[in-house]
């Protein structure tokens, strides 16, 4: 069962809320939506009503910083259950792609990073042995991982007293690809010792020594890499494969014949249209891939044969994470309002890209069959599912069998007062405000409409004095994590943005939020989004918004009544409770620390400069960072990883100098240089 461990109390409006999503769920209600305002504690709701189902549950971000806030605040609630982290691993990810208009084809580029595929593993292995699990995930878990039944039929245990021989473990280490290395032990590894063995499990932070006595397991061991000392002893441990992809011997074979029997077809349809070109292009890349896939069981985007790997009939939906869980399970949709349009929307993106790679001969029809989950059969794959934001999207409040509202915030602070504005003085009248809010040690955020706007008004800003940033979507997502701790720390006063509603931002020192062109038409005006903008003021006791506008439309209108309402409802709450208003910590939460943990990023708590070079999001980022900053992150590289970069940076200036962009590719080749 599970264990909540907090210092919250409920309050009685969480009790309420807990109870009735309890009973929606317990009436088998498809959907429930939680509509909960900015700091009413909704992530301790789900907690609790996970903890009164007493059922295995999904929690869903948008993104994986959000994912990995979510992650932290559920570990420290559920100490004692498995509570783990599911995001994309990749840290660098260019799919394979044909761009006719320039004959150019771009072959699959990707950087994993090991450390997150531990833990992948590790939540795959968790929803399968353990009841009581939390897994938070980014949407990442609507994509294919192979078949959990193929999975959890390749797992072995090996236990005190057991008859078996080290050339038996061996041969099972092998069958699930674990792969034999005496010089390095990572996960997925192992090495033999006489009869003792070393294993490092996937999913494990330390590797297990098996001492065999002849054909009998003596001890098994937790040891510590690199000095093997042995850290306690076990009777059991269960061994998962090193790969989620698992074909037997005999899929495979069934799969090689039918990809031949495809090939033939898909080459036919195109010799008839004349297609000679795509025809011949698509019988030597998939022969190719045939004759890899006999010799070693994989080829180069094997991915894309994984309807027949994974013994699934055509236009068929792939095994993702969701088919792991073994029974009835909850699912959570964390700001659902961005969330829902994710899931709706990786589909056809996924599939408008496969089908211009088909019609070309670069791909089988069956390449298709390797995709994310449509929405439709998501819903069907999910059972009962909790739609959780501040403010609900039209699919959650039209689908919902059942609305609960979460008005109270335990602080008994309130939603801002919403003051409107004419443009007139428009600059002179924000430089006041900024000043006023200065001299209290409080924050301001200004919202304007466009990415230039936001530069051109945080520059007039700095000249004006006032210490001022910008953040828009062309600004990386970890340089905006500085950026606002930065903010929190009061390294700035003002923040400008365009769309700052999707940042999840806790700031709780902002006490003035101010929109421009708040009668202006579009999403970035919509009810919706200036509830959510006037939503980043309500964690600051004395909160305002002002909003300049020439009229009050429709939009306007129903978001300031919402948040009058909400804002009345707290302030009778408290009247009624003898309720006064308290401020939230001031210390701001080290998120990059925190993101940096969840990576497996070194961090050191003395690092002031975040650069884009410590996810290593991509080669080009990598490579036009100043000299001096990439010269102190490849100092922190050991000699394994200065050679990983050195054959990734190679192999892109390659690429540059092919498609004729030498200019690119001197750049590239200068810091190659830095790491000889």
């Amino acid at each position: 069962m599970y264990n909540l461990v907090s210092n919250y109390k409920e309050t009685d409006e969480q009790r309420r809320v807990i109870n009735e999503i309890v009973q929606s769920i317990k009436k088998n209600n498809k959907f429930t939506t939680l509509l909960g305002v900015t700091g009413s504690g909704k992530t301790f709701v789900m907690a609790k009503v996970i903890e009164a189902l007493d059922l295995p549950a999904l929690v869903i971000a948008p993104n994986k910083v959000l994912a990995a806030q979510l992650f932290s605040e559920f570990k420290n609630f559920f100490p004692h259950n498995r509570v783990e982290y599911f995001i994309s691993f990749y840290d660098f990810y260019r799919p394979e792609s044909y761009v006719p208009s320039l004959d150019l084809y771009l072959e699959k580029e990707a950087v994993i990073n090991m450390y997150i595929d531990k833990l992948r593993h590790r939540a795959t292995q968790a929803v399968i042995s353990d009841k009581n699990t939390i897994i938070v995930a980014s949407v990442s878990c609507i994509y294919n991982i192979g078949s959990p039944e193929e999975y959890i039929n390749s797992y072995f245990n090996i236990y005190i007293n057991q008859k078996i021989t080290t050339d038996e473990i061996t041969y099972k280490l092998v069958s699930i690809y674990y792969e034999q290395d005496n010089y390095e032990l990572n996960p997925g590894k192992f090495r033999v010792r006489g009869n003792n063995i070393i294993v490092f499990p996937q999913g494990e932070d330390n590797p297990i020594l098996i001492e065999l006595d002849y054909d009998t397991v003596e001890n098994i061991y937790i040891i510590n890499y690199p000095d093997f000392k042995k850290l306690r002893k076990v009777d059991l441990f269960t061994i998962y494969p090193a790969k989620m992809f698992i074909t037997s011997e005999e899929i495979l074979k069934k799969a090689i014949k039918e990809i031949r029997q495809d090939l033939e077809q898909r080459y036919n349809e195109l010799i008839k249209e004349g297609k000679l070109v795509e025809a011949q292009r698509l019988r030597t890349r998939v022969e190719y891939d045939l004759a890899m896939l006999s010799k070693f069981g994989t080829c180069p985007g094997i991915e894309n044969y994984s309807r027949y790997l994974s013994n699934r009939p055509p236009n068929s939906p792939p095994y993702t994470l969701l088919h792991y869980f073994k029974d009835k399970f909850i699912t959570f949709i964390d700001e659902s309002h961005i969330t829902i349009s994710q899931l709706k929307g990786m589909y056809f993106s996924d599939k408008n890209r496969k089908e211009t790679l088909i019609e070309y001969g670069f791909r089988l029809p069956s390449c298709l069959d390797n995709r994310p989950l449509r929405f439709e059969e998501f819903l069907e794959f999910t059972h009962n599912i909790v739609f959780v934001s501040a403010t609900p999207g039209d699919f959650e409040l039209s689908n919902s069998n059942k609305i609960v509202e979460l008005l109270v915030r335990p602080t008994g602070l309130v939603d801002p007062e919403v003051i409107i504005l004419k443009p007139d003085n428009i600059v002179e009248t924000i430089l006041n405000e900024i000043n006023q809010e200065k001299s209290k040690g409080n924050r301001v955020i200004i919202n304007v409409l466009t990415q230039k706007m936001a530069e051109d008004f945080c520059e007039y800003l700095i000249m004006n004095g006032v210490k001022s940033a910008y953040i828009h979507s062309k600004v990386e997502p970890l340089d905006r994590i500085k950026i606002l701790t930065d903010f929190r720390k009061g390294v700035y006063d003002c923040l400008v943005g365009v769309n700052l509603l999707r940042e999840g931002l806790d700031l709780p020192e902002v006490s003035t939020v101010i929109i421009t062109d708040g009668d202006k038409q579009g999403f970035l005006r919509s009810k919706n989004s200036i509830i959510q903008l006037a939503g980043r003021a309500a964690r600051n006791l004395v909160s305002k918004v002002i909003i300049f506008a020439n009229e009050i439309t429709k939009a306007l209108s129903d978001a300031i009544a919402e948040t009058n309402r909400r804002r009345e409802y707290q302030l009778n709450y408290n009247k009624m409770n003898s309720i006064e208003p308290k401020p939230l910590p001031a210390k701001p939460k080290d998120i990059i620390k925190m993101v940096f943990e969840m990576l497996g990023v070194d961090y050191k708590d003395n690092k002031e400069l975040l650069t884009k070079v410590d996810l290593l999001i991509s080669e080009e980022e990598i490579a036009f960072v100043d000299d001096e900053i990439f010269i102190e992150y490849i100092n922190r590289l050991s000699e394994k990883k200065k050679k990983d970069l050195k054959q990734r940076l190679t192999k892109y200036m390659k690429s540059l100098a092919d498609n004729m962009d030498f200019e690119k590719a001197i750049v590239i080749r200068e810091k190659i240089k830095l790491l000889n």
